[in-house]
Order: C-alpha cells, then structure tokens, then sequence
C-alpha cells in the first residue's frame, strides 16, 4: 500500500514535462526570441543555462543586439524570485554579446529587481567588461565598487583585474597585485599565476616570467598542461631547445599528457626556423598522441611544406582542414594552391579548389593558369 502511495505522490509532485522545442531549428530570428520569452514563463525552462548562452551566441553572430536586448530585458521579471547565478547568467551573457553597458545598467538596476548586489554579481560585472573589450572599466569597477558596496572582494575578483591589466598589457600593476592578494589574506591561486605566466612569457619578459614559475613552484602548486605549455613557448622563444624538450619531458614523467597546443609551440618554432624535418617530426607525434589538428598547425605547416616541396603533405592537410572547417579565409588555400600550379602539380591543386566548392567554403578559392 505504502508503495503505492509512494508512486502516486511521484506522480503528482513530479515536475511538468517542458515542451519538445527545438529553438536552433526557428530560422525567423524575432520569431525565436518571441518563442524564448514564453517557455521562459517556466522555472524549469530558466534553469537551462546552457539554452541561455547558445540563443544569445547565435544572435550575436548575426548582430542582432535589439532583440539580444529585448530578450534579455524580458528576463529580469525572474530575477527576484531567482538565485543570485541567474542575475549573474544575465549579466554575463550581456558581457559576451559586447554590450557592456546593459550588463552595467543591470548590474545597477538588481536593488530595484528585489535581489542585493553581491560579490558574484561584482565578479560577473568585472568579466563583462573585459570579454567587452571595455578595459577601461576594469580598474574603475574594482577600485570603487567594492568599497562603496561594502563587499570584501575574493581570488575570483582578483584574477579578473589581473587579466583585464595584462590585457591591456598594463603588467607591472598586474604584478604588483600579488602582494595586494597577500596583503589581503586572499593569496594567488593556479589560475592568478597561469594568467602571469602567459603575459610575461608572451611579451617577451622571461626572466620575470621564470621567477613567476620558481614561484609557482615555491608555493607547492602543482603545474598544469597549461603551466607547462606557457612555459615551453617562453624558453622556444629564447631558442632555449634543450631546456624545452627538458620540460616536455618532465610533463611525461609527471603524468602530464601533450595536448595540441604543446605540439603547437614545437612545431611553429621548427616553421619559423625554416626546420621541416623537425616539423613533420612534430606533427607526426601530434597525430599519434591522438591530438586534434587545429588552425595554428595548417597555418604554420602548410606553408613550409610547399616551400620545402613536400607538396602531397601539404595537399592532405589542406584536404584535412576544409574538412574540419579550419580555415576562416582563403588565404593560406589560395597560396598553397598558386603554388602547386607554379611547381606544375596542377592535378593536387584542382583537387584542393574541387574540394572546396563540393564544401562551399571558402567560396572565392580559384585555379590560377599556369605559367
């Protein structure tokens, strides 16, 4: 009996079944966002996060802001009787679509919408106007805010001020926050010194960027496939092979598998020293490893490859690549394929054009006559 009564209250207390909609397949734009503000009437509908970001992200792409805005706008009816993350979700969402001064507006307007301004709401603030590109308002929110709302700012904060100045490439005062961290009881983590470590290493600052790893190391954090990889770029970039191929060892060793962006940094250093051998070398245990290729190895192979006559590589490659959608121009097609004509491997670079038109992309790829 007991287990009968149990069935039932399931089926009485069981949440309402959302509607089958698949909103990727509404071609007509307004029509999507009208459609998104009715099945956001339901609670259960508001807790698809990821819905949220896919639907702004593809209105962005079509620069369709007014109805980013009219969609977004409708949603803050919820933000009340929401938790804090969906104010947060919505503050940040205006931030990835470049539209800083509505997730400023909103971040304004949460005391009015019956939901106090916290850290999270701070923190979310702060990423928008960096994925905004608004850099300027990094160090004005971070210097005013938390203060004038009584709010004790945490790692998650600090990390983001630190990217928005090494963005800016403003690195010193990026530096100098980490005796603020300390000072403040709230010391850097992985994330504060990977953020360091690509700024100084990428602008050419090694040394500092060596003391940056010492220090990592000093405070007993573990370096991640990311560590390591800043780190691999910085001593390839200071020709410091041996010491490169050290580290990469030491990742082995220490469990720590090569991703693309490892092989990357090895393979755009064998191009840029004209190296091929070393190249394909590279490549090869990119492939073996498993790893995916991605547009920084066609844009940096395919080139020497040509230039070295390795023409049948060069053509698989860009075979590869059309199939996996790497390539966002013509560019590095168009060469590749004068070039076969020049060399009078007509046959590969009629393959590679036919290719691309049986894919539609790039559209404007042409056969050039040959001399």
């Amino acid at each position: 009996m007991s287990t009968v009564l149990g069935r039932l209250h399931g089926v009485f207390t069981r949440r309402p079944r959302l509607p089958r909609v698949d909103l990727g397949k509404q071609c007509d734009l307004r029509k999507l966002v009208t459609q998104f503000k009715q099945l956001s009437e339901s609670t259960e509908f508001r807790r698809r996060r990821v819905l949220y970001e896919k639907t702004v992200q593809r209105l962005a792409k079509h620069r369709q802001f007014a109805l980013i805005e009219d969609l977004l706008e409708d949603q803050k009816q919820y933000v009340g009787s929401s938790s804090d993350k969906f104010a947060v979700r919505l503050i940040s969402l205006y931030g990835k679509a470049g539209m800083f001064e509505h997730a400023q507006k909103l971040f304004d307007q949460l005391p009015s919408l019956k939901r106090d301004r916290s850290l999270l709401h701070l923190n979310a603030l702060l990423a928008a106007s960096i994925c905004s590109k608004k850099l300027d308002k990094v160090d004005e929110i971070f210097r005013l805010l938390p203060e004038k709302l009584s709010l004790d700012v945490d790692v998650c904060t600090y990390n983001t001020v630190i990217k928005g100045y090494c963005l800016m490439g403003a690195l010193d005062p990026a530096l100098s926050l980490l005796d603020e961290m300390e000072n403040m009881g709230t010391g850097p983590d992985l994330i504060t010194l990977n953020t360091l470590l690509e700024a100084f290493y990428g602008n050419g600052r090694f040394l500092e960027g060596e003391k940056l790893w010492d220090l990592m190391v000093s405070k007993e954090f573990s370096p991640s496939i990311r560590s390591y990889n800043t780190r691999t770029r910085g001593l390839l970039t200071q020709n410091r092979v041996a010491d490169a191929l050290k580290l990469f060892d030491e990742m082995h060793d220490k469990g720590i598998e090569a991703d693309t962006y490892t092989f990357n940094a090895f393979i755009v250093w064998c191009c840029r020293n004209r190296d091929s051998m070393g190249a394909k070398n590279w490549y090869s245990r990119l492939v073996e490893s498993g790893c995916v290729v991605d547009r920084v190895t066609i844009s940096a192979l395919v080139p020497l490859l040509c230039e070295k006559g390795d023409f049948e590589l060069a053509h698989r490659l860009c075979i590869k690549a059309m199939d996996k959608k790497l390539f966002r121009g013509t560019d590095t097609l168009q060469y590749v394929v004068d070039f076969l004509v020049r060399e009078s491997k007509v046959e590969l670079a009629k393959e590679i054009v036919e290719h691309g038109k049986a894919r539609k992309k790039p559209q404007d790829l042409e056969l050039p006559q040959a001399e």
